[in-house]
């Protein structure tokens, strides 16, 4: 049972969130929660409605590392080990929702709080912490790339808008244009104090996303019709594992956390559940498994053909192979120029919504946490907005690899917040059931090995 904290759920969610009683004639799995509005006037959210919500924040920056993660496992193991996330991920969605019934709990932080404590508060706002942090770090990292470039042909959108190519030109290196991006477009963003200014570029960001698995799908298909697909494999050689068998567990355990970054949605399941019509486990669990599934299709689409494209030269962050260069290997150069900068420079605008958005939580949070207030106000708002962002900026300059902060956020964010502490849920409240304590010890376990090994691997052993 819940603990008592004195911090108890608003009642319009707690009566969403209270299943009706077995008297009503209903099997247990069928309870429903009241068929009632969330507030006046407002009805709850249908099946394909609230499937789209989640979908919608399922999708993020991950999907461009994964084209990556097949080119070291191979087309097989790549998609094994895609599908072993989704399950886990299927498990501890669902598992959050019962818990939350159990424990009467109506969000993530509550249902926490009221099973761990303080203790277990501020391991998820350090999570949150990481998670947007890392995220935030990424998408700097991603635009920078865009604008840039990479080594060894620098072809971003401002160096090929002047012509130069050479990063040790001060106007084009990657200090300088960050800088400049922070400066003129990020630091505004940031000062807004109307989240609902930036919703309208936040979804728009699926759409980028959509019309860029198109891209990569149609690009994939035409190569396969003219034969003009790279060497890839359907399973891993030794040495792209690392050679010995510890090397090959390390390897796979370090990829793992870049995968299930792709997945974490867990700060959303518990207010999508409590809008949901007609509540029930079945309805619920409805909904997680069709949004997974949709998201599952479309990273492996994007995977596997972004691989299949480009081989063992798929790069970190599958958008620097979408150069004009690169994808004039498979469509005329003209309109490999046009879909190369369509699709970069849409990405990259919606990524700085998403970034403000990001920041938005990440400054409630720490404000929490330092200050004591949800929102500071005066120059304490403008202070902790552009010190965050100050920050990002010199650790974005100074370790600026995709994979590793993808890397370091998946295999500490993403796995506290998607496996060990849904885990440790199912631990302490679902004692009746041997399956789903089973299940929650393997989240709880392998949340933690793929932690460790994550870590160690990003900071000492990757080159």
């Amino acid at each position: 049972m819940a603990s008592s904290t004195g911090d108890e759920p608003r009642p319009d969610l707690e009566a969403l969130l209270v299943p009706r009683k077995a008297e009503d004639g209903l099997p247990e799995e069928e309870l429903c929660y009241p068929d009632e509005p969330l507030s006046p006037g407002r009805q709850g959210l249908r099946v394909t409605a609230a499937t789209a919500n989640l979908a919608t924040t399922i999708m993020g920056a991950g999907i461009m590392a994964l084209p990556r993660a097949f080119a070291t496992l191979g087309l097989v193991l790549g998609f094994g080990l895609l599908m072993g996330i989704f399950a886990l991920s299927f498990f501890s969605l669902a598992a959050l929702v019962r818990c939350a019934g159990i424990a009467r709990r109506s969000t993530y932080a509550e249902l926490v709080h009221g099973e761990f404590g303080m203790a277990g508060s501020r391991l998820l706002e350090g999570s949150v912490v990481l998670n947007n942090a890392g995220s935030m770090i990424i998408y700097m990292i991603i635009m920078a790339d865009v604008l840039v470039g990479v080594p060894p042909h620098y072809s971003g959108l401002v160096t090929n808008a002047l012509g130069v190519h050479d990063p040790s030109v001060w106007y084009v290196s990657r200090p300088f244009v960050v800088g400049a991006l922070c400066v003129l477009c990020l630091a505004p963003l940031l000062s807004l104090r109307d989240l609902a200014l930036l919703a309208p570029a936040s979804t728009a960001a699926v759409g980028v996303a959509g019309a860029f698995a198109l891209s990569v799908l149609g690009i994939t298909g035409a190569a396969l019709w003219e034969g003009r697909l790279a060497a890839f494999r359907w399973l891993p050689t030794r040495e792209a594992l690392g050679g010995d068998a510890t090397h090959i567990v390390i390897t796979l355990l370090a990829v793992l956390p870049v995968i299930s970054l792709s997945f974490v949605c867990h700060y959303n399941i518990l207010p999508l559940a409590s809008s949901l019509q007609r509540f029930s486990d079945r309805r619920m669990s409805m909904v997680i498994r069709r949004a997974l599934t949709v998201c599952t299709c479309v990273f492996t689409l994007v995977a596997a053909g972004g691989y299949m494209l480009f081989g063992p030269d798929t790069q970190a962050n599958i958008l620097n192979n979408l150069t004009p260069e690169g994808l004039g290997q498979f469509v005329p150069l003209c309109v490999a120029s046009v879909l190369s900068v369509g699709v970069r420079l849409g990405y990259c605008l919606c990524l700085m919504a998403t970034f403000a958005m990001l920041n938005w939580a990440l400054r409630q949070t720490l404000s929490r946490m330092v200050l004591g207030v949800d929102m500071p106000q005066g120059a304490a708002f403008y202070g902790l907005s552009y010190g965050i962002l100050a920050v990002l900026y010199a650790v974005s300059i100074a370790f600026p690899s995709v994979w590793g902060a993808m890397s370091l956020t998946g295999a500490t964010a993403a796995v506290m917040v998607a496996f060990i502490l849904p885990g440790a849920l199912v631990l302490r409240l679902q004692r009746d059931s041997k399956v789903e304590r089973a299940l929650g010890g393997l989240c709880v376990g392998l949340g933690i090995l793929m932690g460790v090994v994550g870590v160690s691997n990003t900071l000492f052993f990757s080159s």
